[in-house]
């Protein structure tokens, strides 16, 4: 009953923040926060409340607020959260919180942009719960290598050792044409376009692929106390195959969604396609 009263508290929170027409003044940004050590372990925040003005500026509100953690693609080997903001305004207006994360990448670094979400996540959780917010809505959510990212959050923090696994894993995972299975991924690339093997290049070697395939493949971490899951693909994707997302989610057992586009390629689709993914997404939100 409290988790469905406190679902049902959210829902009407995110129904008046889209109500309004105005809503940037609400919220601050808070930039490149460290979760780590490391230069690239860095993170920005968006908190909602009030500018108050001098001296303080701003008051953060206390409310109930769903979370979302969105992980930026680019092949684990390029990309930067500070061009993601388009894929926060749906949760933004929404009155969402938000965290948007940077992390290791570049040739031969695998798997270390898993682990730095891993403990990222559990560093946000934290957080979360020293401000008194719910930490049982959380969504993880990424595109392409941050598809595969955001799965690997889901996934890892409900099965195997990880040490930065939590008892509080993400509610839901919102996964944009994310790598499933990495070995696959990196099969088809070296035959179609053998230059541009992202996979191959973030491992470092054909053996390396095998390895971090094994340990981080979604596809192969799927258990049946995973997350709700929803997976937006276009059938035209040549980054991507869209038999990744086909195969992950036949496998799954826990409640899943795939939202087919078709004809749809690596990011690019109609705006009725868009309008469509989105509103299954806050659908499939709404219902897990």
């Amino acid at each position: 009953m409290k988790k469905l009263v406190t679902a049902f508290a959210l829902l009407v929170l995110s129904n008046a923040a889209l109500a309004d027409g105005f809503w940037s003044h609400r919220v601050v940004k808070q930039t490149d926060v460290a979760y780590g050590d490391d230069p690239q372990q860095k993170m920005d925040v968006y908190i909602h409340g009030q500018r108050v003005g001098e001296p303080t500026y701003f008051k953060p509100d206390t409310s109930a607020r769903p979370t979302l953690v969105w992980i930026h693609g680019g092949g684990w080997i390029a990309g930067d959260k500070v061009g993601e903001t388009p894929q926060l305004i749906p949760y933004l207006e929404r009155g969402w919180t938000v965290y948007n994360l940077n992390y290791r990448q570049g040739p031969g670094t695998a798997p270390q942009a898993v682990d730095d979400v891993m403990c990222a996540y559990k560093t946000i959780a934290e957080q979360l719960a020293e401000r008194g917010q719910p930490t049982d809505q959380i969504v993880v959510s990424g595109a392409s290598a941050g598809g595969h990212l955001s799965l690997a959050v889901g996934l890892l923090n409900t099965t195997g050792d990880h040490p930065c696994r939590t008892s509080t894993p993400p509610r839901t995972v919102v996964n944009w044409f994310g790598i499933t299975d990495i070995e696959l991924v990196d099969e088809y690339l070296n035959g179609a376009m053998a230059d541009r093997n992202y996979a191959r290049s973030w491992a470092g070697s054909r053996e390396k692929v095998a390895e971090v395939s094994t340990a981080y493949s979604p596809v192969l971490l799927i258990n049946d106390d995973a997350p709700a899951i929803i997976t937006i693909h276009g059938t035209a994707d040549s980054v991507v195959p869209f038999d990744q997302a086909e195969s992950f989610h036949s496998a799954l057992t826990t409640p899943n969604e795939l939202v087919t586009l078709k004809d749809g390629n690596h990011s690019g689709f109609t705006e009725a396609q868009y309008q469509q993914a989105y509103e299954a997404i806050f659908e499939f939100l709404k219902a897990h």
